[in-house]
C-alpha cells in the first residue's frame, strides 16, 4: 500500500510561528532596532520637581539648623587648608557653620551644638576659660589637630585626658578600634597608607573612649566626659586632606549623644574609553593565560565577567565612549571606522544592564588650550574652541548613527584634564550634557580638574573618588571614607589597563579580575543600603540633595527632622547608643553598632529614641 507523508495544519502553525519568532529577534538585536531603543538619558535633571515638598512659610520662619563652629588660624596655611576641610564635611552634612579666626572668637561658645578647633597653638584662644566652662555645662569640643606642646596648657592636657606628654612622631599606621568608619571597626592601615601624619608621643586617663590608635597603640583619635559634656582630641595632622572626611564625619557623630545627617547615597562606576576601538593582535600575558587574541580577549573574557560582577553587585555601569586613539587635534575629523558589530553589541548589552553611554571625546586629546597642561601626558593641545566642538559632533554623529535617539548627559573628561574652554566648547556642541565626572580626589597635578559633589551654571559634578581593578588599602580607604562621609561610592575603570604593564600592576587579568570582584563584594555586602545609578541618574539625585534644606530638632526622647525642598525621599545617617523607638514617616535599618541607616518618606519625620 502506498502511504504518503503529510503535513497536519498543526505543523504548518508552528513553523510560521518559530519563524516569526527568530524574524522578531533579529530585527530586536539589528541596528535598525537600536535606533528606536528609549533614552531615558534625554530626561531632564529636574524631572522630579513635581514631586517637590516645601515647608509652609510659617513652619521655616519657626525652624533653626545646628549651629557649629569653627575656630582656626588665618595666619597658618595648614590651619586654613584644615578649616576648610571640616567646613565642607559639615556642609555636606547640611549644619550652619561659623567660621572664627583667632581675632573672631565669639564671646559666648552658647549658641552651638559643636566648636571645633582646628589649630594647634590652643594658647592663642583667648578665651579658652569660657571653651572650659562651655564644655562643662554640657558642650562639645573637638580638638581636630594635635595641640601644641605647652607648659602653660599643663590644665587643660589634663581634662583632655592627658596625663603625659612626650616627643612629636610620626605613628606606626593606624587602627580603627571602633566603627568611627563605618563597618570598618578593627581596620588596620599600614605606616604611610593614610598620608604623613605627625603625631605627639602621650599617655592618656583610662576614663578615655579611644577610636583610633597606632599600630603600636599610640592614642591618636579620642573622647573624655568633662563634667556634663565632653571633650574629643585627635592627635595628628590629616584631617586637612579630603581623602580623610569618612574621619571628620565619624569623629563629629561620636562626639555627640546622637547624631543624624542627610548623605547623598548614590553608587556610581564608569568604564572609560568603553566602547571605543579595541586593538587588534595578541597580548603576551591575555594569550598565555586565555589562548585568545585582544579582540576575543574582551568579548568572550572580560566583558563576560564585567557583566556578570555588574548582576552579582547590583553595579549600572556608565560607559564613556571615544571614537578613535589617535592625536589629531585640528580639522578636518573623520570617523574612524571601528568594528561596528562589538560597537553594537557592547552599547547595547550596557543599556541592557541599566547602564549608560556618556562622552569621553573625538579621542584621548584632553579639551584644553593650554600645551602645558598635557605636556606630561604627551598630547597636544587644542587651537581653539571651534575645532573642539567639530571634533565632539564626528563622536556625537558616529553613536546617533547607531543610536539614533540617544542624548548624551555625561562627559568624563580625557585623563581627567579640560579647561574653561573645553567646557564651553562641550556645552555648545552638545548641550544635552550636563553632568561632568572627573576627580574628587587630587592626584598631584596642578592642572587636574578636580571637584567636590556640587554644581555650576553649567554642569553638575559627579566626581569618581576611587578607580582601578586592584583592591589596595589605599582604594578601600578612600571608598570607606567617601561613604562614611557622604554615602557615595563612585569608581571607575578602564579596559585597556589590563594591557598596560604599570597600570595592571603586571598582574594576570584572572588577578585582577578576582581584587575587583572583592572591592566590589565588600561594597555590596557593607553597604547593601547604597542605591546603584548610572552618572546621569547621580546627576538627579545630587540636584535633589543640593536643594533640599534639613532642620533637625534633639528632644530627650525622639528626633525630629524636617526638609524644605524635600524630593519625595531622602537619606540619612544616624548614630546612637539608644534604642529605636516609635517612627513617624520613615524607615530605620540597623547597618552597624549603634549606626542606623534612615530613609525619609514624607517631609517631616520622628525618630522615638528609647533608653
Amino acid at each position: 500500500m502506498d502511504t504518503k507523508f503529510r503535513l497536519g495544519g498543526t505543523i504548518y502553525f508552528v513553523i510560521a510561528f518559530v519563524f516569526i519568532i527568530g524574524l522578531l529577534l533579529g530585527v530586536i538585536n539589528s541596528n535598525f532596532m537600536l535606533k528606536f531603543l528609549p533614552n531615558e538619558a534625554s530626561l531632564g535633571l529636574n524631572d522630579n520637581g513635581a514631586n517637590i515638598t516645601r515647608l509652609p512659610e510659617e513652619t521655616l520662619e519657626n525652624l533653626e539648623k545646628e549651629k557649629y563652629l569653627i575656630i582656626y588660624n588665618e595666619n597658618n596655611p595648614y590651619s586654613v587648608e584644615l578649616m576648610d576641610n571640616i567646613n565642607q564635611t559639615l556642609e555636606y552634612m547640611k549644619k550652619e557653620v561659623t567660621l572664627s579666626s583667632l581675632s573672631e572668637i565669639p564671646s559666648s561658645f552658647n549658641d552651638f551644638h559643636n566648636v571645633i578647633v582646628a589649630l594647634e597653638e590652643v594658647s592663642e584662644i583667648s578665651n579658652l576659660r569660657t571653651l572650659e566652662t562651655y564644655t562643662a555645662e554640657g558642650g562639645h569640643v573637638f580638638f581636630a589637630i594635635r595641640p601644641e606642646i605647652n607648659g602653660s596648657l599643663q590644665n587643660l592636657y589634663r581634662k583632655l585626658g592627658i596625663y603625659e606628654v612626650g616627643e612629636f612622631i610620626i605613628p606606626n599606621g593606624m587602627k580603627l578600634t571602633s566603627n568611627v568608619l563605618i563597618k570598618q571597626n578593627q581596620l588596620v592601615m599600614e605606616k604611610g597608607e593614610t598620608g604623613d601624619n605627625s603625631s605627639l608621643s602621650i599617655g592618656i586617663d583610662d576614663r578615655s573612649t579611644v577610636y583610633i590608635e597606632s599600630i603600636d597603640q599610640v592614642p591618636l583619635l579620642w573622647d573624655i566626659p568633662y563634667e556634663k559634656g565632653k571633650f574629643m582630641v585627635f592627635n595628628g595632622t590629616m584631617l586637612g586632606w579630603k581623602e580623610n572626611r569618612g574621619l571628620i564625619a565619624g569623629a563629629i557623630s561620636l562626639l555627640n549623644e546622637n547624631f543624624i545627617y542627610p548623605i547623598m547615597n548614590m553608587k556610581i562606576a564608569y568604564i572609560d574609553d568603553f566602547p571605543a576601538p579595541i586593538p587588534e593582535g595578541k597580548n603576551e600575558k591575555i594569550y598565555e593565560e586565555y589562548r585568545r587574541d585582544i579582540p576575543s580577549f574582551y568579548q568572550d573574557i572580560w566583558w563576560p565577567d564585567i557583566l556578570k560582577t555588574s548582576a552579582k553587585y547590583d553595579v549600572k555601569y556608565t560607559g564613556a565612549v571615544i571614537q578613535n586613539y589617535g592625536d589629531k587635534v585640528t580639522p578636518p575629523f573623520d570617523i574612524t571606522e571601528q568594528d561596528r558589530n562589538t560597537f553594537i553589541q557592547f552599547g547595547r548589552e550596557l543599556l541592557k544592564m541599566g547602564g549608560e553611554i556618556g562622552v569621553h571625546g573625538y579621542n584621548h586629546q584632553s579639551l584644553t588650550v593650554n600645551q602645558e597642561a598635557v605636556d606630561d601626558l604627551g598630547y597636544n593641545a587644542w587651537n581653539n574652541q571651534a575645532d573642539m566642538e567639530e571634533a565632539l559632533n564626528k563622536t556625537v554623529s558616529y553613536v546617533k548613527d547607531i543610536f539614533s535617539n540617544y542624548d548624551f548627559t555625561t562627559y568624563v573628561p580625557p585623563s581627567n584634564r579640560i579647561d574653561e574652554v573645553g567646557e564651553a566648547a562641550l556645552k555648545q556642541a552638545i548641550p544635552s550634557v550636563n553632568v561632568l565626572s572627573s576627580l574628587y580626589l587630587p592626584d598631584g597635578s596642578p592642572y587636574t580638574t578636580v571637584h567636590e559633589f556640587d554644581r555650576s551654571n553649567e554642569f553638575i559634578h559627579i566626581p569618581r573618588i576611587t578607580a582601578g581593578y586592584e583592591y589596595t588599602d589605599k582604594t578601600k580607604w578612600a571608598l570607606v571614607n567617601g561613604i562614611t562621609s557622604i554615602g557615595v561610592f563612585s569608581h571607575f575603570i578602564h579596559p585597556d589597563d589590563i594591557l598596560d604593564e604599570e597600570r595592571s600592576s603586571g598582574k594576570k587579568w584572572s588577578l585582577l579580575e578576582e581584587e575587583y570582584d572583592h572591592l566590589l563584594s565588600d561594597t555590596y555586602e557593607d553597604y547593601p543600603w547604597l542605591k546603584s545609578m548610572t552618572a546621569r541618574g547621580a546627576g538627579q539625585q545630587l540636584t535633589n540633595y543640593l536643594n533640599a534644606d534639613v532642620y533637625i530638632k534633639e528632644e530627650s526622647n525622639r528626633i525630629v527632622v524636617q526638609i524644605d525642598k524635600f524630593p519625595g525621599e531622602m537619606s540619612f545617617i544616624l548614630r546612637t547608643k539608644k534604642n529605636i523607638g516609635k517612627l513617624k514617616d520613615c524607615t530605620v535599618q540597623k547597618v552597624d553598632k549603634d549606626v542606623y541607616y534612615v530613609e525619609a518618606k514624607k517631609a517631616t519625620i520622628e525618630l522615638g529614641l528609647v533608653d
